[in-house]
């Protein structure tokens, strides 16, 4: 089974949140309006306890959010929201095993496999 998460860094991704958080862990960027969405989706936790949201902060690099979430998650893929496919970034993932890239409407996803 294909465990993914989200990293979001759309600065404001409030309307969203809820509908992702739902389908799969959240890690988002921290900003006032994905901050009171994010406490907001997280009381939605107590009926639905698969529901997780992790804000980090706007200065955090792709390469230490990978890291962070490696050791609190054992994922396979990422959606990535609010930032494009860039060399360093596709680099980035690449050196953390992702290998296979995808665009998407809200940026792109990266697998493992």
């Amino acid at each position: 089974m294909t465990r993914t998460i989200a990293i979001v860094f759309a600065r404001n991704y409030a309307k969203e949140l809820k509908r992702l958080a739902f389908r799969i862990p959240v890690w988002m960027v921290d900003t006032p309006e994905n901050r009171a969405a994010a406490q907001a989706t997280l009381q939605d936790a107590v009926e639905w306890p698969h529901i997780t949201v992790t804000l980090f902060r706007p200065d955090e690099d792709l390469r230490s959010l990978l890291a962070q979430i490696a050791i609190e998650h054992a994922v396979d893929g990422v959606e990535i929201i609010g930032s494009p496919l860039t060399d360093a970034t596709r680099e980035t993932l690449s050196g953390a095993g992702f290998h296979r890239f995808e665009a998407t409407a809200e940026g792109f996803r990266a697998r493992k496999s």
